[in-house]
């Protein structure tokens, strides 16, 4: 009886154009099958997946180039999907902050159906377009960020009605599928990569091969596009942070191996660095310290090999002048930049919490020495930075003062109200974007000397993006710093 039904099996037809839900007469007898030749069966229908996926490497290149070059420009990449397609673009975007230490709101994953989809089937979600759209309206995605839709089957209608909002407010779009899309959602995309993996083992199961050529292409797209973006150095992933004993070891041994030292004086210089791999080996190869290192990989736009070619051990220190001159959008792209810097620095108090410990528990460092921090920013805002716009504003070139700031943490800030803080630093730094934003773009390439350095008001405010940068690490460190001392 089965052996007539299976011979009837194999001229089905499920009467459905996409190849993802065609019919595979190669698995047809897969039910009678031992454990072996089912394991046998599946792996050679998964042998196929590299090769569709290859076939796509251009499609894939193109995708990598312009989501690097939005995300430079302050951008996001966004993937949307359902099904088995949304959770393996959520688990993509998940493992980039602990693998290239990128700022978890880069790189996000949106499901049909929200987090519960994630663990727990939801029917009908995948069809609900209203919600599609209305994911893309919640994250603002707007003209610098990207936003990847999933669709194995290429029909998914929650996929291409986010992808409509996503035309709509300026962002990039791409579509990633396993069977040709209709023609109507092809011409509605910048970017197509069509992975043809063919009928599956179990028909229109596509957590099989199009789920295996999915997961394939979206780590080639991130792990891509972090190379980009000066992520890895060599293939050493040296922008991870110390936020586990796994990591600590991993984070020695490529200290260790780039530079030489021993473990111990490794573990050193990444407490030195803040537990940053990648500044503490910038550090050593080019002879100065964590924040002459930090600026100047911010000069280099994170990508380490260049730091160390352009700045080789003994040269001296120009801490404005280092800083590329002004480019297309500079000015939107700093002011992006800056805007940020509030946020990061409370998600860096929160980050920084350290669980059990009563002296300091609600911060990385100490509650006193954050406060200071914090109360530094705001007063840089307004003695440093905005009384220098505002002479610019009125000069081509500046004469600047040398600015600093000789107080020390006090008794009082031991018992500060650490929100109250940020909340000041926001302030402040909205009243700069305003006076950035009144003087427009012009301002960026006028002069300023401090001492015998020469520098544009570009130069200046990039240097002060990187100096909230390096507050935010420093705010919440205290746990990377904690396990490097426990012995690594």
């Amino acid at each position: 009886m089965k052996k007539r039904q299976r011979a009837t099996l194999k001229a089905l037809d499920l009467q459905d154009s996409r190849h993802t839900e065609a019919f595979n007469p190669r698995t047809a007898g897969i039910d009678e099958a031992s454990p072996l030749e089912v394991v046998r069966l599946l792996n050679e229908e998964d042998r196929t997946v590299a090769d569709a996926v290859a076939s796509q490497e251009k499609a894939i290149a193109a995708v990598i180039e312009e989501v690097a070059g939005r995300m430079a420009r302050g951008g996001r990449l966004f993937y949307v999907g359902a099904g088995t397609s949304g959770r393996l673009g959520v688990l993509d975007a998940s493992e980039c902050p602990p693998t290239f230490g990128s700022d978890p709101e880069i790189v996000q994953g949106i499901m049909a159906g929200g987090a519960e989809a994630l663990v727990r089937s939801r029917e009908g979600v995948e069809d609900d377009r209203e919600a599609g759209a209305a994911a893309i309206r919640e994250v603002r995605a707007g003209a610098s960020d990207f936003v990847l839709g999933i669709a194995t089957s290429g029909t998914t209608p929650f996929v291409h009605a986010a992808l409509h909002a996503a035309r709509e407010s300026g962002a990039g779009t791409g579509l990633l599928s396993c069977t040709p899309p209709p023609e109507d959602a092809a011409g509605q995309v910048d970017h197509l990569v069509i992975a043809l993996t063919g009928p599956e083992a179990i028909a229109g199961s596509t957590r099989l091969k199009a789920g295996t050529a999915t997961k394939l292409v979206l780590n080639t797209i991130s792990t891509g596009v972090m190379i980009q973006l000066g992520k890895v150095y060599g293939n050493l992933m040296v922008d991870l942070r110390a936020v586990s004993r796994k990591l600590v070891d991993r984070s020695l041994r490529m200290v260790s191996a780039v530079t030489g030292l021993g473990r111990e004086e490794a573990r050193q210089l990444l407490i030195a660095s803040g537990g940053s791999v990648k500044t503490a080996i910038a550090m050593h190869q080019t002879r100065v310290g964590r924040f002459t290192a930090e600026r100047r990989l911010d000069a280099c736009n994170g990508f380490l090999g260049s730091m160390v070619h352009r700045f080789p051990a003994g040269t001296p220190v120009r801490d404005f002048a280092e800083f590329p001159a002004s480019e297309a959008g500079g000015l939107e792209r700093l002011l992006d930049r800056l805007s940020r810097a509030p946020a990061a620095v409370s998600a860096a108090a929160r980050r920084g919490k350290v669980e059990g410990r009563e002296e300091d528990a609600t911060l990385g460092r100490t509650h006193a020495d954050v406060a200071w921090q914090l109360d530094h920013l705001a007063r840089y805002e307004r003695e440093a930075i905005r009384p220098r716009l505002e002479a610019w504003a009125s000069k081509a070139a500046l004469e600047c003062e040398d600015w600093e700031d000789d107080s020390a943490p006090g008794p009082e800030d031991a018992e500060a109200d650490i929100a109250a803080r940020i909340e000041t630093f926001r302030l402040e730094r909205g009243r700069t974007l305003d006076a950035l934003r009144k003087a427009g773009p012009g301002l960026l390439d006028r002069q300023g000397r401090l001492g015998d350095e020469e520098f544009s008001v570009y130069q200046f405010l990039r240097a002060t993006a990187q100096h909230d940068e390096a507050h935010v690490t420093r705010i919440g460190e205290r746990l990377h710093r904690s396990l490097l001392e426990e012995g690594g």
